[in-house]
């Protein structure tokens, strides 16, 4: 059996409602703000691509599982080069983040063991300016630190049992433990790092210490991300080691890692050095036609970013393998067909070439594919 169509396939749209830290960027930039559905919510992320994506035909509008299109024709939606080298189970999750905030991390490295836990190879392209901590801090004493993160970790399990003990009230608990964690200050042993717009955080290595962070005066909007990983549920790769005195409304708390996350972050200077890690995009060419930068270079995953120019035509082949299109800005078209501001597409390898169309006005696409 071979695919039906060759493209380009439209992503069926994932949103992710999260009413305490999302926001209205994902549903805006998806021309969405009119759907009564998304009246009045706010969306944390959108899943671009994942395992459980459902594509859409552009020629009968029907509506497959991605991993359907890929047991009928790997070769002809992967590409035999990709198959080759990473199988057919399609293991690229490309997320698109509004966050305000979350717990103090760390993925595994690749080639460690540890217990439950598995490599996550991720990497950021930032979107807009924002906030995150990203390593440990120059000088930091580790045995201080762990024993914040011990220290912290004990008084949220106590003030979650008073709270369903009925001793204190959730608001009580929480006010307490803000109190406890300023006094403590974990923030004393990371590096807090402002982020600009077109940043590229690489986080494939692991062991790296990473959140993001909020401040609503500076970056209202909180970290807009463009999110490129390898498909891993969080419970078997996210170790978080601190969660920033947040309780559950019943008293309760999420799982923390705290001896976990302390066994895996790195610990070694030079490799919590950020210029190791955070850089600008690469240019490769620059022609009429369009721009392509480079944003992600991996084992697991490439990312570039194209910008076309009114009216003008970039070609692509897809002689390696297959082609995942974001659209971030503008309108394009692709063999007649029109590729909307916000969405995804999938451009199976048996297409073989395109090429991306701009519109009236200038477009800007971020492409992932995996290296062969």
């Amino acid at each position: 059996m071979t695919i039906s169509n060759k493209g380009p396939w439209q992503v069926q749209d994932d949103l992710i409602e999260q009413p305490s830290w999302g926001g209205r960027y994902i549903v805006d930039l998806k021309g969405l703000s009119g759907d009564p559905v998304w009246a009045g919510k706010k969306v944390g992320q959108s899943y671009e691509l994942a395992k459980a994506s459902k594509l859409i035909d552009s020629v009968s509008g029907d509506v497959k599982p991605l991993s359907e299109l890929i047991a009928a024709d790997p070769a002809g939606l992967l590409g035999q080069k990709v198959l080759d080298k990473f199988g057919p189970d399609l293991s690229l999750l490309i997320k698109l983040t509004q966050a305000k905030g979350n717990s103090f991390q760390v993925h595994l490295p690749e080639g460690k063991t540890l217990g439950q836990w598995v490599p996550k190879p991720e990497a950021w392209f930032y979107l807009a300016p924002g906030l995150f901590t990203f390593g440990l801090k120059a000088g930091t004493s580790f045995e201080a630190y762990s024993r914040v993160l011990h220290t912290i970790d004990d008084e949220m399990g106590r003030l979650s049992r008073e709270v369903q003990s009925g001793r204190f009230t959730v608001e009580e608990a929480r006010a307490q433990a803000h109190q406890r964690i300023q006094s403590l200050d974990p923030y004393a042993y990371v590096n807090q790092v402002e982020a600009h717009a077109d940043d590229v955080i690489d986080l494939t290595a692991g062991g790296i210490h990473h959140s993001w962070e909020e401040d609503a005066v500076r970056f209202p909007e909180g970290n807009l991300v463009y999110e490129v990983q390898v498909d891993v549920p969080d419970g078997r790769c996210s170790m978080r080691g601190f969660d920033k005195g947040k309780f559950l409304d019943d008293g309760g708390l999420r799982p923390t890692h705290v001896a976990d996350y302390l066994a895996t972050i790195e610990q070694n200077p030079a490799h919590n050095e950020l210029s190791r890690y955070i850089r600008k995009p690469l240019v490769l060419t620059d022609e009429a036609n369009g721009k392509i930068e480079s944003l992600f270079r991996t084992a697991h995953f490439a990312t570039d970013r194209l910008t076309i120019p009114s009216g003008a035509a970039l070609p692509q082949s897809l002689a390696d393998g297959f082609h995942h299109l974001f659209v971030h800005a503008g309108e394009a078209a692709i063999d007649g067909h029109t590729l909307a501001q916000g969405r995804s597409y999938v451009l199976p390898a048996a297409l073989g070439e395109y090429a991306i169309e701009a519109g009236g006005k200038e477009v800007v696409l971020l492409k992932t594919y995996l290296p062969v």
